[in-house]
């Protein structure tokens, strides 16, 4: 296995302080804050920024430092919209087939580590697990292009997802039993009724958020 390099490093750690709320909308470090918190020199810290930048996660200004980038709501209801159209074809046509025993495992698993997260109250590590679960479906379903947009959209996934559990505390057990039941509902070969329910999972998440 490759060893981690220091600008590789550097820009997983700003990514996880900006995907789990630490570094919020609007914050700016400078160049030699981040040296200083990363213990880093210039060099791997300016090239963890430019990917931070091209990622749109942040706003990098050379020699100065970076802002980290708002999610508005208008995109995040254009991200729920496209997930409305994607997930609800996905669970469809996966009723049609016969599930894989080795991904029949995979998503008893996920489940289970859901509800282990849930009676935590662990909202990040919920939401790690709630996206793996989904992003999972799009996998099953084979799809490439759909999971390559998806992996695309993954860290506004994380940061949407995890603003709704903040801002309503109870959606999280919600959200884990129509995880559940969506499942079951595939499984049992009911395609419109495992649609019908992504559907109200999304459309539900998207009205809490803009509400």
């Amino acid at each position: 296995m490759a060893a981690v390099t220091l600008k590789e490093k550097a820009f997983i750690e700003l990514r996880r302080r900006i995907l789990d709320g630490e570094l919020k909308p609007g914050d700016f470090l400078t160049e030699r804050m981040l040296v200083e918190t990363l213990g880093m020199s210039r060099t791997p810290i300016r090239a963890a920024l430019e990917r931070l930048d091209a990622e749109g996660l942040a706003k990098y200004t050379p020699n100065k430092g970076l802002v980290v980038s708002e999610l508005s709501l208008t995109q995040a209801a254009e991200v729920f919209d496209f997930r409305v159209a994607i997930e609800c074809h996905i669970v469809r046509r996966l009723a049609e087939r016969t599930i894989a025993p080795a991904d029949a495992d995979w998503f008893r698993a996920n489940l289970a580590q859901q509800r282990v997260f849930v009676e935590a109250n662990d909202f990040a590590r919920f939401t790690e697990a709630d996206a793996a679960f989904h992003r999972k479906l799009a996998a099953v379903y084979d799809n490439s292009e759909i999971v390559k947009t998806m992996d695309l959209l993954q860290d506004k996934l994380y940061r949407i997802a995890l603003r709704v559990l903040r801002k309503d505390v109870l959606r999280i057990r919600t959200s884990h039993a129509d995880h559940e039941r969506i499942w079951e509902l595939v499984l049992a070969g009911d395609g419109a009724g495992a649609a019908r329910l992504m559907e109200e999972h999304l459309e539900y998440g998207k009205r809490i958020l803009l509400g």
